[in-house]
């Protein structure tokens, strides 16, 4: 599949149970190319509880400066490994949301930073001051 210059390939699929903790894991292996420079895989999974009773979906996830890849696995075939299905998303400038929120937060701090105590300088009294002090 090619989805915003990526090119995302399907490779495998496994499943296995982890009775001790009650667990099954799903999970697939999926190749991602970049302008035909393989970038890496990702592993996308669902676990299964089975005290519960409940999914817990783990996407595969790449992320950039210049965007995030998001790849969860949906739904497959449990017969054979030869098909699943995923939603897969690509966010353009995430990570600059939180380098954002970051210097945001930085700025807060200097702005909120108290300021050094003004130093005491000395007053001069007037003439008037002092003739009336001296009086009462």
């Amino acid at each position: 599949m090619n989805l915003a210059g990526y090119t995302i390939e399907y490779r495998e699929l496994a499943s296995w149970d982890d009775v001790g903790e009650g667990v099954n894991y799903t999970r697939a292996v999926v190749d991602v190319y970049e302008n035909g420079i393989y970038l890496g895989e990702l592993n996308p999974r669902i676990d299964f509880y089975f005290d519960s009773q409940q999914n817990m979906t783990i996407p595969g996830n790449r992320s950039t400066l210049r965007d995030d890849l998001y790849i969860l696995l949906v739904d497959w075939q449990p017969v054979s490994t030869l098909g699943a299905t995923f939603k897969i998303y690509v966010n353009p400038l995430v990570n600059w949301l939180w380098i954002g929120s970051l210097l945001f937060l930085m700025g807060v701090i200097i702005a909120a930073w108290p300021d050094k105590d003004p130093e005491r300088e000395a007053v001069r009294e007037t003439r008037r001051a002092r003739q009336t002090s001296a009086a009462d």
